[in-house]
Parts: structure tokens; C-alpha cells; sequence
């Protein structure tokens, strides 16, 4: 069996919305192992005065790495019925980040593991509810292989920059999980930011026509400059998407399927 276009860039959605905002690292700060940066990283200074156009980029990116974990939970709306939750690690090498995503929406589940440059996708009874090796099918490793790569911190920290075309930073009351944060409101060229986060044969057009040309994101940021909510715009027809952001730094267990959890897409009809 082919894997669909259709899945892959079902793929791509996933991982975008995933990572492309808590994937982008600086280059100064180095990869966290469950939970917990390395003793041989040097500690992130601590973050002093408001966040601005110039600095939030970098001053967020090293906040992720020097954390190195984080719980999502993904809200879509009132569009689709669903949710997404998600343990992520961080690593500026794309090869060595690692993610654990559950979906639902619409009544299907399905599950994404990304671990060692491989991605894996179970697709419900779709994949007979077991993960196809993404990266193992010639039709789709080198679309899978782009999209891993666009986790590269200074390509994501590169392609959010161009697409940034206003910014607006409140320091707000808002107490998200006993944090006060500083709301970012940023406004991104549609078409800037889908070329810097996602695959150049992945058929982006009708999504960027969907969303018009400019797209608004609404970021809550902690003292410590981490994320502790995003509100991104409909994406796909999934909805307006709330992302939640929770246990910052603490140890996670990401690894691939079991041998007997693969299935040979050959085995797939369709």
C-alpha cells in the first residue's frame, strides 16, 4: 500500500501544530534529557525586563530547551469535536526531539510518535490500530524527512521571524495554572509561515486560501518566559485550537512502537 498524501499531510498538520512553536530553539542553549538539562549545559540566565519584538524569539526558544519537556493539551474548538494531548523533548537537533501525540476528533482516534528521526502514525482501524513506519515507506520518506527537519531550531526561529508582520505585547492579568503572564498578540504572512514550517510538495495552497493571508496568534508567556497557552487560528477546518502548556521540566518516556505494534502498509488495503 502507498501511504495517501492525504496522510501525510495529516502528518504535517500534526507535527506543525505541535512543534512548530514549542520546537524552535535557540542555538546557544543545549538538549534537555528526561526533564532535566544536562550537567555539562550552562543554565539559562534569568530572564529580565518586558519581552519584545527582538528578544521574545530567542529569550522563549532558550526557555524550552533549557526546560527540556512539556505536557500539551490541545483544545480544537468548537468547530471539531476532539482534543490532542502531547509529551514533547526538546533537542536542537531535529534528529534527537521526541513527541508522543494522542487525537482525537470527530469520533477517530489516532496516535503520532516521533523518536529518533522516525515518525510513526496509527490511524485507528485506518492501520488496523497499529503504527505505520512513516519514514520506512519510499513514497513518503522524503516528505517525512522534510518535515522532521523543519523542527531544526534555527530554521523555525529563521521562517517565524519572516513571517512575524506585527507585534503586540500586554502584560496581562490573565493566571494561567497559578502563573501571571504576558499575553503576545502576533500577527504572521500566512503564506511565510507555511513555507518556513512545512514540506515543499505538501499541497499548502487551499489551506493558505482558507485562512487568508494573515493569521493571529495569541501567546500567554510566564515570568520564566514559557509558554503556558497558545490560542492559534483555524487550521484545516479543525478549529480554533487553545494549546495548554504544563509540566515544564518534568521527566518524560518517549520510545518508539514495539516491533509487533508495526504493521506493513503493504498489508493495508487501499
Amino acid at each position: 500500500m502507498k501511504i495517501s498524501a492525504k496522510t501525510t499531510f495529516t502528518a504535517a498538520l500534526l507535527l506543525a501544530g505541535g512543534l512548530a512553536l514549542t520546537g524552535c530553539g535557540g542555538p546557544a542553549a543545549s538538549p534537555a534529557t528526561g526533564g532535566a538539562s544536562s550537567s555539562e549545559s550552562a543554565k539559562q540566565a534569568a530572564p529580565s525586563g518586558p519581552l519584545t519584538e527582538d528578544n521574545f524569539i530567542d529569550r522563549i526558544s532558550a526557555a524550552q530547551l533549557d526546560a527540556g519537556t512539556v505536557h500539551l493539551s490541545m483544545n480544537m474548538g468548537d468547530s471539531v469535536e476532539g482534543s490532542v494531548e502531547s509529551d514533547q523533548e526538546f533537542s536542537t537537533d531535529p534528529q534527537k526531539t521526541r513527541m508522543h501525540m494522542t487525537m482525537s476528533a470527530s469520533g477517530v482516534d489516532s496516535e503520532i510518535i516521533l523518536v529518533d528521526g522516525k515518525l510513526f502514525m496509527n490511524l485507528g482501524a485506518m492501520s488496523q490500530n497499529k503504527f505505520i513506519d512513516m519514514s520506512a515507506d519510499p513514497a513518503s520518506a522524503a516528505s517525512v524527512d522534510a518535515m522532521i527537519d523543519q523542527v531544526n531550531p534555527e530554521t523555525q526561529l529563521a521562517g517565524f521571524r519572516a513571517a512575524l508582520t506585527e507585534f503586540v505585547a500586554n502584560p496581562s492579568t490573565t493566571t494561567i495554572d497559578g502563573v501571571e503572564t504576558t499575553q503576545l498578540t502576533l500577527t504572521l504572512d500566512t503564506k511565510r509561515m507555511f513555507e518556513a514550517s512545512m514540506p515543499e510538495d505538501m499541497p499548502v495552497d487551499s489551506l493558505i486560501e482558507t485562512l487568508g493571508e494573515s493569521v493571529v496568534y495569541e501567546m500567554f508567556i510566564g515570568p520564566d518566559d514559557l509558554p503556558r497557552r497558545i490560542v492559534m487560528p483555524n487550521t484545516a477546518g479543525l478549529g480554533t485550537a487553545t494549546q495548554e502548556y504544563t509540566k515544564w521540566g518534568e521527566p518524560v518516556s518517549i520510545e518508539a512502537p514495539a516491533a509487533d505494534q508495526i504493521i506493513d502498509p503493504a498489508k493495508l488495503q487501499g
